[in-house]
Parts: structure tokens; C-alpha cells; sequence
């Protein structure tokens, strides 16, 4: 309410078209706002997914504007319209199709399986039951064609072309509105207008009039007693220009001095540079992430002088290169700690497959692993109660910069976090430095997040 008033929304909404409804929407959803802080909710994020649930389900509408009885038009679906009576129906869209031209879906409730099409193709449960399926959406068009027409009480508008019967969902009324006889039995029906001699308005130039054309005025149609009158539409005034009232046109004029407009022209100016202030300062970054890897190979980190590394000894020449790396990391980050070498290749094996290794470098990986968990560090890890692996972790620095990054290992011992950075680079002394700065940023970031200290170790493998 406080940002409606603030904003002065309803003023602006009031002159749309559509201004009526929107003031009754906008006034229903802050009720509905006021009503679920009432009920317990407590977010506004919750407000507008309850909202979202609601539209789902179909029970979201537009407030009502009118009183039942009210006179007006009222456009809605047929549906919605199960239950109601108006005097007057007009039913629409006479293109719309009956069907589907194929079904969308069938159901086996005894099976509990829903066979339904998807981008174009269908399951052969949907293929072998097309034509029940069809079948049944023919019955259910015509049941909704009943409740359309049966809504009026007095008078049923149904749109139809004089020179043809049309396909679509109003086919099923054909036999009870066009007649057997192009003839009308009178040409002036009461309370109507005087007709001309076609019911249709406009026909391309090469296209001559049917004999069969119906020709305005009262008939009786194929099926039924009843009588059925065919329009003239020159006779009704057609291509109206819309007209919304007052509220579409300039509401406030000028005073003859000029002083009230002058000051709104210079308040919409300030409104305008405000605007294009907040606009500016919105566009810059309030806001700089950067993973842990970019960060140590650019920044100092003071905490990098105190990381521990450490070397599992290679028992002999292997691959080397990004791969090899990603599947030794891949197979330390689900293999169990106390796992024997057995477990250690199936893994290796199944996390090959994914990367596209080759078996050289599986086999590689499998070695690599096996050494890595034989190591006293690694053995604390698997002993210790709390271990973590594959953590992301952030860390906000001094300058306002968040590092993001994803620890490989982290143990709490003692109270004392031990975390291990797996490094599977041939040669680190080149790099060595950059390291230290990237596992430090991890002890760093799990030491703030946690409250207790932490240490940080490097461990190549």
C-alpha cells in the first residue's frame, strides 16, 4: 500500500484502457498481500510463489468490477461459464478447431501410465489408441459446444458464413443454423432492421456469389422447430473506432499563467536526471566474484607463507596433462578414504569412461590414487570425524572482492581444520607460489566460516 501511495501507481493505472479492472486487481492483490502476512508469511519471495501456485492451479482471476446483474459485456471462457446464465451469448472465434488434429495423450489409469506427445513424436501407446483418443476429444467438444449454447436465456449469437458451412468447434450447430432452403420465409423479421439481399459482407473480387449463398432474414433451420434469423452485417455499424471515455484524454490543462505546468515540467525534469543517476549507478558491479585460482595468480595473500607441502612419492613415469588431473580429482572426490585398490580402479574405471581417458591414463590415475590414500595425511582424513570433500567455499577480502573456489579435502582434527589442495602437476616449483596462495584462501575461507583455526597443506600426488 505504502508503494502504491509512494509511486502514485493508481493514477497512472486509472487512465488505462483497461483502467477499471486494473484498480480492482491491484486493490485485490494487496488484500490478498495483507491477508497472508496475517496468515504467517513471512517473505515476500513466499507471497509471490503462493501467488504463482494459484495462477497454476486456474484459481488466479480478474476481481470483480461489476455486480452480478450488472448490464455490460463480459468475455470469458466457456468453462467459466458453466453454471451462469446471461440473456445474451455471442459465441466466438468460429475458426477455432473442434480437435486436435492428433491426440496429445492417453492414459491407462490401470497401468498408471500416461503415453503423451512430445516434440512432435508419439509413443506407440498413443499411436494404437489414436482414434479412441480422438474419439473422446470429439465427445468432449461437443459437450463443451452444449454448455456454450445453453448459457443464453433469451437470444444465441453464433457467427457462420452464408456461403458455406465452416469446420470448427460450432460445426456440431450447423444442422440447427443453416437452413434447407437458401429462401428466408420473411425478409423482416421483427425488431430487426431492414436487410439487404447477402449475409456476407465482403467476397474477393473473382469470387462470385453461390447460388446456394443464405440470404438474410427469418429461417428455419435443417433440425429443429425453432427459427433462426441470418443477419444483413451491412446492417450493423462495423469498424467503430473504440472509445474508453475521458479517461484516454488529457485530464488536466494548463492554467492561463502557465506556473502550475511549468513547475510539473521542471519536477518530471528532476524525476528524469534522478532517474538517470539511479540508472547509472545501477549499471556498475556492486559486487566483483573471482575464483580462487584467478585471485592466487594475480594477489598476495599474506597466509600463503604458512601452507604446508607435501609429496607422495611416484612409483615411476606416467601420463601427464589437464585429463589425467580432472580423473584423479573425479576418483578422489566419491572413492571411499579406506578403500583398497580393487575399489580404487573400479571408480577409476567408471570415471575414465565419463572423461573419454584412455586406459593408459586410467590405469595411471588408479596408481595415483592408490599412493594418495596410503599417505599419513590422507589416513588422519579418513579417520577423523569430520571430513569434508568437493566443498564450495567464499571468502569476502579486504577490498571487497569475493574469491569463490571448491576445496579438494577438509578434515577437522582437534579442533584444528586441516585442508589438503591435490596438486597432480609433474613439476609445481614453477607454480608454487600461486598454489600456496589458492589453499590458503580455502583454510582462510573455512576458518571465517567456521570460527576455528585452520591449516593448509599442499599435497602432490
Amino acid at each position: 500500500g505504502r508503494l502504491l501511495a509512494a509511486t502514485r501507481a493508481p493514477a497512472g493505472l486509472a487512465i488505462w484502457p483497461t483502467g477499471e479492472q486494473a484498480l480492482a486487481n491491484v486493490s485485490r492483490l494487496v488484500d490478498l498481500a495483507r491477508r497472508a502476512e496475517r496468515g504467517g508469511v513471512i517473505s515476500f519471495r513466499a507471497f509471490v510463489d503462493r501467488l504463482m501456485v494459484e495462477a497454476e492451479r486456474g484459481e488466479a482471476s480478474d476481481a470483480p468490477i461489476v455486480e452480478e446483474g450488472t448490464e455490460g459485456v463480459r468475455i470469458m471462457t466457456v468453462h467459466r461459464a458453466k453454471g451462469l446464465e446471461f440473456p445474451v451469448v455471442i459465441l466466438a472465434d468460429l475458426t477455432a478447431n473442434e480437435t486436435h488434429a492428433e491426440p496429445s495423450r492417453w492414459v491407462d489409469a490401470e497401468r498408471g501410465l500416461c503415453a503423451m506427445r512430445l516434440a512432435g513424436c508419439s509413443p506407440p501407446e498413443l499411436l494404437e489408441h489414436a482414434a479412441d483418443e480422438l474419439a473422446r476429444d470429439r465427445e468432449e467438444a461437443a459437450r463443451v459446444l452444449y454448455v456454450a449454447a445453453t448459457r443464453a436465456r433469451d437470444l444465441l449469437v453464433v457467427p457462420a458464413v452464408g456461403d458455406g458451412r465452416q469446420d470448427g468447434w460450432l460445426a456440431g450447430l450447423n444442422p440447427v443454423v443453416y437452413p434447407a432452403e437458401s429462401r428466408p420465409e420473411s425478409r423482416t423479421p421483427r425488431g430487426c432492421p431492414g436487410f439487404g439481399t447477402d449475409t456476407v459482407l465482403v467476397r474477393p473480387a473473382d469470387v462470385p456469389r453461390p447460388p446456394a449463398s443464405v440470404a438474410p432474414g427469418l429461417h428455419r433451420p435443417e433440425a429443429g422447430q425453432h427459427r433462426v434469423v441470418w443477419w444483413d452485417p451491412a446492417a450493423l455499424r462495423l469498424d467503430v473506432q473504440e472509445s474508453v471515455g475521458l479517461a484516454q484524454h488529457k485530464l488536466l490543462t494548463a492554467d492561463e499563467s502557465g506556473t502550475r505546468s511549468e513547475a510539473g515540467i521542471r519536477r518530471h525534469d528532476a524525476w528524469q536526471a534522478t532517474r538517470a543517476q539511479v540508472r547509472a549507478a545501477a549499471g556498475l558491479a556492486s559486487l566483483r566474484v573471482v575464483t580462487a585460482t584467478e585471485q592466487a595468480a594475480v594477489a598476495t595473500f599474506d597466509a600463503a607463507a604458512d601452507v604446508t607441502v607435501e609429496t607422495v612419492p611416484p612409483d615411476g613415469p606416467r601420463p601427464h596433462g589437464k585429463r589425467l588431473g580432472t580423473l584423479v580429482h573425479a576418483v578422489l572426490a566419491v572413492v571411499d578414504l579406506d578403500a583398497g585398490p580393487e575399489e580404487v580402479a573400479r571408480v577409476a574405471a567408471l570415471e575414465g569412461r565419463l572423461l573419454g581417458a584412455s586406459a593408459e591414463e586410467t590405469s595411471a590415475a588408479t596408481g595415483t590414487v592408490v599412493r594418495a590414500l596410503a599417505h599419513p595425511l590422507v589416513r588422519r582424513a579418513a579417520s577423523a570425524g569430520s571430513c569434508r570433500r568437493e566443498t564450495p567455499v567464499a571468502i569476502r577480502l579486504d577490498d571487497g572482492v569475493v574469491v569463490e573456489g571448491v576445496v579438494d579435502a577438509a578434515f577437522l582434527e582437534n579442533g584444528v581444520w586441516t585442508v589438503i589442495d591435490f596438486k597432480t602437476d609433474v613439476e609445481i616449483a614453477g607454480r608454487l607460489g600461486e598454489y600456496r596462495r589458492q589453499v590458503a584462501l580455502y583454510a582462510a575461507a573455512i576458518a571465517r566460516a567456521t570460527g576455528a583455526p585452520a591449516r593448509a597443506v599442499l599435497l602432490q600426488i
